[in-house]
């Protein structure tokens, strides 16, 4: 029997720079300006699935808000996804899945409002919450995607489609916005299980526990774990090849930085071939210096984040 679960999920996350979004008192931008917000539900901490792709569906803990929202007169559901999809980019995010067809998706023989039914409150069928309890009939559009922060990381999913038309709303776009705030992230331990979570969703990771002296290019010997670790997932993956990438804060000259990631990362990919036994033709190395960073280099918090060693599947 088909589940009667409604759905929409947009979540949206922290500092998202588009004009037409509004920032909330906890500096989460998450409504389209002029939205009118009909609900509210901050659920707290709870396992929720996250479409990662057309075939693929993860399920993460977080902290959950959904906010269903009303949005103002003569903005369309393709309007409103264009404006998270630029947030998200802007923000040196992911966009995961998206789709325009969301009523035709289905992902290991489930719909994809099913998913989307996950910690949605039951509202009945009134006709002031017509609209939400049957949108999901109704919505046309759908997008996930993922954004690191300096502190943590969040999924975000965005659904939008028409009103219901036995509320006669259906002139005007409805959308749902979801956030999923991740625990905040330990700049420590890489892990097997963080390397190819990072991989499918993102196709790269940060590594934190590489070591080298300030200014300096040689691996330090308490580096060993996480290099073990790096080689015991690419020997576990030899049909796919991966760039090690240097990365840098933004103290001292761009010339200076450039050579020291390049430098740096040299280093990790030589250790991996000498020491742990990887092929060479599996690994390259490249360093970009301070050209992406992850948060900003004006406090020591940011410029951390910043230095990292990064593995990108090719």
């Amino acid at each position: 029997m088909r589940l009667y679960l409604t759905g929409l999920l947009a979540l949206i996350i922290i500092s998202l720079p588009v004009s037409a979004l509004a920032q909330d008192d906890d500096g989460i931008l998450s409504i389209y300006e002029g939205s009118d917000l009909r609900y509210d539900d901050q659920i707290g901490f709870e396992e929720f699935p996250v479409v990662m792709n057309d075939s693929t569906v993860t399920v993460v803990d977080g902290i959950i808000r959904r906010q269903f929202c009303r949005a103002p007169e003569g903005r369309s559901p393709l309007e409103i996804m264009r404006n998270y999809e630029s947030a998200i980019q802007q923000e040196n995010g992911t966009v995961l899945f998206r789709t325009r067809e969301p009523i035709s998706v289905e992902i290991d023989e489930n719909e994809l409002y099913t998913y989307l039914g996950t910690h949605r409150p039951e509202r009945g069928l009134a006709t002031n919450v017509m609209s939400y309890t049957r949108f999901y009939l109704n919505y046309t559009d759908f997008m996930s995607g993922r954004i690191s922060m300096a502190d943590r990381d969040a999924y975000v999913i965005i659904t939008a489609g028409r009103g219901e038309p036995l509320a006669r709303e259906q002139d005007r776009t409805y959308y749902e916005l979801i956030t999923i705030e991740l625990e905040p992230m330990e700049l420590g331990m890489v892990t097997t299980e963080s390397l190819q979570h990072g991989m499918e969703t993102q196709g790269r990771v940060a590594i934190y526990n590489i070591y080298f002296d300030t200014g300096e290019s040689e691996v330090k010997e308490d580096s060993f774990e996480a290099l073990d670790i790096i080689a015991g997932f690419l020997r576990a993956h030899p049909e796919n090849k991966y760039l090690v990438v240097g990365h840098t804060d933004n103290v001292g000259g761009l010339d200076m930085n450039l050579n020291l990631s390049e430098a740096r990362a040299s280093a990790v990919v030589q250790k991996l071939i000498d020491e742990h036994g990887i092929d060479e033709e599996q690994i390259l190395s490249v360093g970009v210096g301070s050209a992406a960073p992850l948060a900003s280099n004006s406090d020591e918090d940011g410029r951390a984040r910043n230095r990292r060693v990064e593995i990108v599947e090719l």
